[in-house]
């Protein structure tokens, strides 16, 4: 078989907005692993929400979350790879956020989600992730260890601009990344899904040309575009698109 690896995002990929994974694709995902193929999801969810859908769906491989700064196996909780953002640097996009009053979360190794305050617009959010959130007050001061992300939820209008002013401010220290409509997501330099892709690849022994990667927004052209077959969805982010090989159905 060509393929020996298939990284899946879940998100506009294996679900919609029901969350719900239809009937046709696990059959396609177990088919898969049934002629041999390794199978993982690559997600910007956490590790405790993203391997309660690999666990539903039966998945054999490391899982790759938080955008590509952590690759974790399920079966036995081993971490293959982890990308954090530094302390210092991360105290300094915290108070970036706090001194414009964005709605964000900061997610943490401990599978929790923290934030400066409580807002209704990010109930929505947390409610999607599946994780707890924990008001702690000037969360610049309280950040003593490194994260894996910071979450930030914003008018879809407004989110050029957001984008922009963090790539700006922060540049060369961490990655900026806009992951739907209306959130943007900020990791580790060295994480990306097409970086995970490749070192899960190498820690599994398959060749880059036996890979191959499906998504539908910008947070999956690194991955779309490194794989031996990349994918974007119908419905996929003009950027997925054009990293793409193959335009599959929305």
């Amino acid at each position: 078989m060509r393929f020996q690896l298939l990284a899946l995002d879940l998100d506009g990929t294996l679900m919609g907005e029901s969350r719900i994974i239809p009937p046709r694709a696990r059959h396609a995902v177990q088919r898969a692993m049934d002629a041999g193929c390794w199978v993982t999801i690559a997600t910007g969810r956490a590790f405790a929400t993203a391997s309660r859908f690999a666990q539903d769906l039966g998945i054999n491989a490391p899982l790759i979350c938080y955008q590509g700064a952590l690759i974790q196996d399920m079966r036995d909780g081993t971490i293959i790879h982890k990308v954090t953002i530094p302390p210092d640097v991360a105290r300094q996009v915290a108070a970036f956020a706090q001194a414009r009053q964005l709605n964000f979360q900061v997610l943490m190794e401990d599978n929790r989600a923290y934030t400066d305050r409580v807002k209704p617009v990010t109930d929505p959010i947390l409610g999607r992730s599946g994780m707890s959130v924990t008001a702690v007050g000037d969360l610049a001061a309280w950040l003593d260890r490194p994260p894996f992300k910071f979450l930030f939820t914003e008018r879809p209008e407004a989110m050029p601009e957001l984008v922009r002013d963090l790539q700006a401010q922060f540049e060369g220290r961490v990655r900026v990344i806009q992951s739907l409509d209306s959130l943007v997501e900020v990791t580790g330099l060295e994480a990306s899904k097409g970086q995970a892709l490749a070192r899960l690849a190498a820690h599994l022994g398959v060749a880059q040309s036996a890979t191959m990667a499906v998504g539908d927004h910008d947070n999956d052209v690194s991955m779309i575009a490194w794989a031996g077959l990349g994918v974007a969805m119908g419905n996929a982010s003009p950027a997925a698109k054009a990293a793409a090989d193959v335009i599959a159905p929305p």
